[in-house]
């Protein structure tokens, strides 16, 4: 009678763990079989038409990963074909997406609990299975990016970056659990902007003083306790749309509104070693994007073109008659892609030399027309609705 009681015991505590879990609130659909490469295109088309079009509300830009274009909307990160829009995969969860990204072959979905934005699922997006987990501590917003490589999930107090295993190479910012109670671990900051490469990172930040300062970071031998480099940014405030532009492995590109509008490039002892004069305040919707060997960045109603490797500045591509660059650029066939007013301007990358336009009717977008390519399709994320061209 006492092991059938302990045995009773037992299957009632098994059952309501299994019913309160996150595996029963999940729900996993794998592809059917692998989706096939994508064949890079040959050529820039003469025309495109909309051949699709979905919800992907948490996605900053459109992901082409594994063969596969990934949405995020609501609760569900999903895997499509990518010339018809076909749903090939699926994850979702009973909770709201904080964000998706990708790393790798994988597709990376953070949803929310107790602690913040800090659960992480990654999804191999050429079958649809599950790969790496983790759970950690982060703020109830955050904004995910990453280059292929890492992610960087950045919220107004804490920062982190994974590995494709999901594995923490870097914190920085507020601790759940200080090691020294009623101690900050950190001083009270706040995150303004941020960004990465694949092995460093650049935050600005507002701290007690009226200045910002610029952090530049870099992995250790301890994750929480990063290589770290302060730079003071003398004269400039929070609130003056001061933002990291773009980062890379040695150089970060910081938005200086004084004492005029300005990109500053500053290497990684924190010495600024080139300036580039912008000729005004960029939209608070400013946007960057990699495009192949180039780094470009929507200004709001021009595209600056800078080197991916040193972030040197290259080119501006600015309106032209009644078209004018509406986002950031991307690469097809060898060739700059940038979207305008009535569709896509094409341009020698090198050069900045214009090639020819290619019309697309699109009705009126709220932010930035932000494009991508997987094979021949060329794929726009406008505002939170992803549309596929070809």
């Amino acid at each position: 009678m006492a092991a059938a009681a302990i045995a009773g015991v037992i299957v009632l505590v098994a059952a309501v763990v299994w019913w309160t879990s996150d595996a029963r609130a999940t729900r996993s659909t794998p592809a059917a079989e692998p989706l096939p490469s994508l064949k890079p295109a040959v050529a820039v088309p003469d025309s495109l038409t909309q051949l699709w079009t979905a919800r992907s509300g948490e996605t900053t830009r459109p992901l082409v990963v594994g063969g596969a274009v990934v949405t995020g909307d609501g609760q569900a990160m999903q895997g499509r074909e990518p010339a018809t829009g076909d749903v090939v995969w699926s994850y979702a969860r009973d909770l709201d997406l904080c964000g998706v990204t990708w790393v790798y072959n994988y597709a990376v979905a953070v949803y929310p609990d107790a602690r913040g934005c800090g659960q992480v699922s990654t999804v191999d997006a050429k079958t649809g299975r599950r790969g790496p987990a983790r759970t950690s501590y982060a703020d109830r917003h955050v904004t995910l990016s990453g280059d292929g490589s890492t992610v960087l999930s950045q919220g107004e107090t804490r920062l982190e970056m994974w590995r494709s295993d999901m594995v923490r190479m870097l914190s920085y910012g507020a601790l759940d659990a200080p090691i020294k109670p009623g101690v900050p671990a950190t001083p009270l900051c706040r995150f303004v902007s941020a960004g990465a490469s694949s092995d460093s990172v650049s935050v600005l930040e507002a701290c007690e003083s009226q200045d910002l300062r610029l952090t530049l970071l870099r992995p250790s031998d301890e994750e929480d306790s990063p290589e770290a480099k302060y730079v003071q940014q003398t004269g400039v405030a929070d609130g003056t749309g001061a933002r990291v532009v773009a980062v890379s492995d040695t150089y970060t590109a910081l938005y200086v509104p004084t004492p005029k509008p300005r990109l500053d490039l500053i290497d990684d002892t924190g010495a600024t070693v080139d300036t580039t004069i912008v000729d005004g305040p960029p939209s608070p919707e400013a946007t960057m994007s990699k495009a192949g060997d180039l780094v470009t960045w929507w200004t709001g109603d021009a595209l600056m073109v800078f080197s991916g490797n040193d972030l040197r500045y290259k080119y501006t591509v600015a309106a032209t008659g009644p078209d004018a660059p509406v986002g950031p650029a991307t690469i097809m066939a060898g060739k700059l892609l940038v979207p305008v007013t009535t569709g896509y301007d094409v341009f020698d990358p090198e050069t900045g030399t214009g090639e020819k336009h290619i019309p697309v009717q699109r009705p009126p977008v709220d932010g930035p027309v932000v494009p991508a390519v997987a094979g021949t399709t060329v794929l726009e994320l406008r505002g939170d609705d992803l549309v596929a061209l070809g």
